[in-house]
């Protein structure tokens, strides 16, 4: 009986050991994912302005439209003029050094390149670009100053 009791007990210590493990693990490799980005990263940014080709866009709609807000969740969201938002999600990739953004329903329609304390370069991508003049359009993102 003495036996029995030590070998549950023991099972019930792995078992509990395991998973506070899995969920460490878990937990650690999303907070290794970011922290590899700069805490200045997770805040909303606005459009401060556009090129193509070179050439700085002229006439982009004002802050707040455009707004983005990346959370460290993996979501970001995207502010329409009247506050408003969608939901999307992004996705770093540590290689390429590129934050990749997709729509809720997985599309992807942009990435972040150029990533700062100060800035970021959002490049649009997705079938609704490729072979358009969007295509060669850059859009650079400041902290939005509350």
């Amino acid at each position: 009986m003495h036996n029995m009791k030590k070998s549950l007990r023991i099972i019930l210590l792995i078992g509990i050991l395991t998973f506070a493990y899995s969920c460490g693990l878990q937990k650690s490799s999303e907070s290794d994912l970011n922290s590899e980005l700069p805490k200045e990263f997770f805040q909303r940014w606005k459009l401060d302005y556009g090129m193509t080709n070179g050439e700085k866009i002229s006439r982009l709609p004002k802050s707040p439209s455009n707004d983005y807000e990346f959370k460290r969740n993996g979501e970001y969201l995207l502010y329409n003029a009247d506050e408003t938002f969608m939901i999307g999600t992004w996705e770093y990739d540590s290689e390429e050094k590129t934050i990749y953004t997709k729509r809720d329903n997985g599309e992807l329609n942009g990435k972040i390149t150029d990533l700062k304390v100060k800035s970021i370069t959002l490049i649009p991508a997705g079938e609704a670009i490729e072979g358009t003049p969007f295509e060669n359009f850059r859009f650079y993102y400041v902290p939005k100053s509350e």
